[in-house]
């Protein structure tokens, strides 16, 4: 979880249940026409617990391609994407050692990119910057996924609550 003092740790959550593959890959998509060019959006939890589903999804949905090839950038650290007028950076640092790595990515060269990062703790610096924060965490009993997202703009999260209700909104 961000840590107190973190843009969107300040900000307002919304708490889901994601019962399976099928309703993360529909909430992703849903969460995905709602991006803005420019946002950063961070995705944490422990292994297994669906970050690369939800970047996948998001990256199929943005670019318009549903069968598009979205593996683990875990080796490579950033993998681009382009179509449909966005350009989306998905980046995964869970093999970074050293935060000033970060740095050297270019995260932030394209102002309009949309960045997802999967194991974004490796860089707590930016909690500071991200748009949304989703936190995902294995349901108990393994049903599902527990997910909350963060906003760091109040009136943005009004508008994702009213699109997310299909998904067990649930206060937090």
């Amino acid at each position: 979880m961000p840590e107190q003092g973190d843009a969107v740790a300040d900000g307002v959550a919304i708490g889901l249940i994601l019962a399976n593959e099928a309703e993360t890959i529909a909430f992703s998509e849903t969460l995905a026409a709602q991006l803005r060019a420019g946002d950063l959006i961070l995705l944490s939890g422990p292994l297994g617990a669906g970050k690369s589903t939800v970047a996948r999804a998001i990256v199929r949905s943005l670019v318009g391609q549903p069968d598009l090839d979205v593996p683990s950038p875990t080796f490579l650290l950033v993998l681009p994407y382009e179509g449909k007028g966005h350009l989306v950076l998905h980046a995964d640092l869970y093999r970074i050692e050293d935060v000033r790595e970060v740095d050297e990515l270019g995260l932030d060269e394209d102002p309009q990119a949309i960045v997802l990062v999967e194991w974004p703790d490796r860089d707590p610096a930016l909690a500071t910057r991200a748009d949304l924060f989703l936190d995902l965490r294995i349901a108990p009993e393994e049903k599902g996924r527990e997910c909350e997202l963060r906003v760091a703009d109040p009136d943005r999260r009004r508008a994702l609550s009213v699109l997310l209700e299909d998904f067990g909104n649930l206060p937090v």
